[in-house]
């Protein structure tokens, strides 16, 4: 049974619903995975066909079912609607009901279910148009804050602190890399992405979760220059795994410590 405002419900009555709201929300990512790396509203027009801009009416927007009926194409101009679309949406789906599983019904579970959703938005911007949107991340970051002080989401006092650690360790990356490097080896986004990430983790795990995310960028670069690339010329999108890793340290961040602690004392 899951505690309600309305009283006690059996958990799987609600499932569900968690999941349908899941599948909507997954239908925005998309809308942000398009239309914030173009700078376009997130409000107007409303959803149009990428091919031939035709107006989508709201019945054929339904998540994943609008796609399978339609054949993955637009009814209008009949060209193809990319598979990412209900992908993304199923994603959403199970992530909340990942966090719904696992929170309740609860703050938390909004708060988790959201920044899950969000990752994976985060993670194709990133790789496809090398940008991390403020537009994603600060909401996440107020929503990871207003967790802690009213909701007990985290204390707030190593809310804060991990908020501010982010934020110091991805500039001091940011000023070091680009006196190192002479170029610029991360942007804002990435400063954002550190403080947003600290609001959630606290000051231990927003370290652990940089060094994770550096740790898996280099498991990356290494066959890559193994088999000749040039990474001077092209580098890493950092995003990807600094979700990745953010996610690893949500669910196992304090065992990593617990288990890095006892080994250091024998």
């Amino acid at each position: 049974m899951i505690e309600t405002p309305l009283g006690p419900v059996p958990a799987l009555l609600l499932y569900p619903f968690v999941i349908a709201l899941g599948l909507s929300l997954g239908s925005f990512a998309n809308v942000l995975i398009y239309r914030l790396p173009r700078e376009e509203s997130l409000l107007t027009p409303p959803s149009r066909c990428p091919s031939c801009g035709r107006h989508i009416r709201p019945i054929e927007n339904i998540p994943v079912i609008s796609w399978i009926v339609l054949g993955g194409k637009c009814r209008g101009c009949k060209g193809s609607i990319s598979i990412r679309y209900p992908l993304v949406e199923i994603a959403s789906g199970i992530l909340a009901g990942i966090a719904f599983a696992i929170f309740g019904f609860s703050y938390e579970a909004l708060a988790h279910g959201l920044l899950y959703i969000a990752l994976v938005a985060v993670i194709i911007i990133d790789i496809e148009h090398w940008l991390l949107p403020f537009a994603i991340t600060i909401p996440l970051t107020v929503i990871g804050l207003v967790g802690s002080v009213f909701f007990s989401l985290r204390p707030i006092v190593d809310c804060l602190f991990g908020m501010g650690a982010g934020f110091a360790i991805f500039m001091l990356m940011l000023y070091g890399g680009k006196f190192l490097l002479k170029k610029e080896a991360l942007g804002g986004g990435d400063v954002a992405f550190g403080i947003m990430a600290g609001s959630f983790l606290g000051w231990k795990l927003v370290i652990l979760m940089i060094f994770i995310a550096s740790f898996l960028g280099t498991l990356t670069a290494v066959p890559l220059l193994l088999t000749g690339k040039d990474l001077s010329s092209r580098a890493i999108p950092f995003g990807p795994f600094l979700a990745v890793a953010l996610i690893i340290c949500l669910f196992a961040g304090n065992s990593i410590l617990d288990g890095y602690l006892r080994l250091l004392g024998g």
